[in-house]
Formats: structure tokens, C-alpha cells, sequence
């Protein structure tokens, strides 16, 4: 009886270690971590590359509403090219449509959700692998980047000349932001700028009267397509598991009033950019393939212009597509 209390002891005492051993979670080595550092600090420098290609390249599309142009968007301009240039220095290459497809295309899930874009596209693609480390595992993760080049895409929005509000007096001295801007993220409605008076009309603005706001605004968005399998898997393993984006807003504001009793009038242009939360995010696309109920998605939904005290505003959609294929050329 006594070996046999012995057995059974022993026997709990190795399913309660194996317990305890099963129940501690797997960590990267220092090395990993290091890593996953590395890479992280070169998608920061990628993403803030994309903001300045995006704002650039909408800022081009307001140049050309307010003067009755189109842009060509098969032409890049040396700043462009310079853009890109950076971006391939950081393992950022572009690609073509039909190397976007065969990107998606080796994905186990979307294979049937992607078309070949026609030739004259309005859409620029990009692509970059690397690995990251989750709980000691290497995975192989390859982003799919869309940026909107020009008007005939959804990647691309905008009006002209929507006014904001008129016939509302408001005495610009007694207020604190004479414009702002929000956008719809993951986490709520949040500001990405609030305009300073002086930043709207001009540096004296004691005895400014304004009364009408009128806006056109060009935006293009940049959506990340993340894609991830074990490393050293084929691409028909890897699968389509985040999905996010940025978008950059130019915008041209006229205000007009009373200046000391004098009508005025002054046009203002402004560029921001925003993203989504988690954007590009190695860690949540890798959460995302190993764990079905992890977010899959994070995007801003739209942008939104306010007056002064939030009592007049503007709101522009932004796409926010699953696939490839929901992107329009």
C-alpha cells in the first residue's frame, strides 16, 4: 500500500510540473527581441516615408483642382522618385499590379478575390518581407502596400469648395482653434490637428470678424496588407491576416469676414496625415494568423472638418477594404 501511495505521488507531482511547464509561456531570446526591435525601428522610418509620399502626392491633387488640372499618374516627379528611392533603401520595393496579384494570389484565403488591374493604373503597390519573433517562433511576414495616385481610384476622395459654414459671426479674438480636424479610428473620434487662428488667417486678428468657411480637400490612403506563415513555408502557406491603413489630407481653407470693419478674404493650405491604429503592426498581424479571434483589421473610417465650436462640420469616407481586389485602379 505505502508503494503505492509512493507511485501515485510521484505521478502527481509530474503532471503537476508538466501542468506548471505547459502553463508558462514560451519567451523570445534576447537575440529575438533584438530582432523584433530592429525591425520595428525600420517600420517606423517606413511608415513616416509613406506619410511624406502621401501628402505629397495629395497635395498635387489639390494643386490640381484648385486650378483645373488632372494629374498624370503614370508621370512620377522627381520628389517622387527620391520618395521611392528612400523607401527601396529601406527594403520597400514598388511593384506592378500583376506582382501584387501573384502576392495575393499565394495566399491560401485570397486567391479568388484578386483580379489583374488594368495598365493605367491609379494605384501604386508595394511590397517588403522580413521575419518576427512571437513566443520563440519565427514567422515570415510580407506586407502588400496600395498608395492612390490620382482620382479614379476609392483610395482616392475629395470635394470642392464645401462650405463649412456661412452667416456665422464669430469673433476670432474670443476663440482658441478656428478650424480642426478629427478621424474615426479603433478608439473614437480624435483629433488630428486643431488650427490656431494665426495659423488660418493672420498674425493680428484683434479686430477680425470671420463669418464664412469654405473647403476643397483632396485625401489618398495607404493600406497595408499583411500577410504571414511559418518561416520557411512556401507563399501558398502564408495567409492574409491584417489589414490596416493611413490616409493624408490636403486641404485648402478660405475664410472670409471682417478685418477692423473691412472685408477680407484669405485661402489657407493645410496637410496632415493619420493612421490607424496598430498600423502596419507586425505583432498584430502575427497575433492575427495564430489566433482566429485577435483583431484582424484596424482602420480610420473617415476625416471630419469642424468650426470653431463643433457646431458645423464636413465628414469624407475612407475605403476600408479586406482584399485587394475590393481597391479600384
Amino acid at each position: 500500500m505505502k508503494k503505492v501511495s509512493m507511485l501515485l505521488m510521484s505521478i502527481l507531482m509530474v503532471l503537476v510540473f508538466a501542468s506548471s511547464a505547459m502553463a508558462t509561456p514560451v519567451k523570445n531570446t534576447p537575440a529575438q527581441d533584438k530582432h523584433n526591435a530592429a525591425i520595428d525601428a525600420k517600420k517606423e522610418k517606413i511608415r513616416a516615408k509613406f506619410e511624406e509620399l502621401g501628402e505629397y502626392r495629395a497635395n498635387k491633387l489639390l494643386q490640381a483642382a484648385k486650378n483645373g488640372t488632372d494629374v498624370d499618374p503614370q508621370q512620377l516627379d522627381s520628389t517622387e522618385v527620391q520618395l521611392e528611392s528612400d523607401l527601396q533603401a529601406l527594403g520597400v520595393n514598388a511593384i506592378t499590379p500583376a506582382q501584387a496579384q501573384a502576392i495575393a494570389n499565394g495566399g491560401s484565403d485570397v486567391s479568388i478575390q484578386v483580379t489583374v488591374p488594368p495598365s493605367n493604373s491609379n494605384v501604386k503597390w508595394y511590397d517588403i518581407r522580413y521575419t518576427y519573433y512571437t513566443g520563440g517562433t519565427t514567422y515570415a511576414v510580407q506586407e502588400l502596400y496600395a498608395q492612390g495616385l490620382a482620382g479614379g481610384t476609392n483610395l482616392a476622395a475629395g470635394q470642392n469648395g464645401v462650405t463649412l459654414y456661412t452667416n456665422k459671426q464669430i469673433l476670432v479674438k474670443n476663440v482658441t482653434y478656428i478650424a480642426q480636424m478629427y478621424a474615426q479610428k479603433a478608439i473614437g473620434t480624435i483629433p488630428i490637428v486643431q488650427w490656431l487662428p494665426y495659423e488660418m488667417l493672420f498674425s493680428d486678428n484683434s479686430q477680425v470678424t470671420n463669418n464664412s468657411h469654405v473647403i476643397t480637400h483632396r485625401s489618398l490612403s495607404t493600406v497595408c496588407f499583411s500577410y504571414v506563415k511559418l518561416d520557411g513555408q512556401s507563399d501558398n502557406y502564408q495567409s492574409l491576416s491584417y489589414v490596416s491603413n493611413m490616409v493624408s489630407v490636403a486641404s485648402s481653407h478660405t475664410l472670409a469676414g471682417y478685418n477692423n470693419g473691412s472685408p477680407y478674404s484669405k485661402t489657407t493650405d493645410k496637410s496632415n496625415t493619420d493612421y490607424a491604429t496598430n498600423y502596419a503592426s507586425p505583432t498584430s498581424a502575427v497575433n492575427a494568423y495564430k489566433d482566429p479571434y485577435a483583431p484582424r483589421q484596424s482602420f480610420i473610417s473617415f476625416y471630419r472638418f469642424y468650426n470653431n465650436d463643433q457646431t458645423a462640420s464636413l465628414t469624407q469616407y475612407i475605403i476600408n477594404p479586406s482584399f485587394p481586389a475590393q481597391i479600384t485602379q
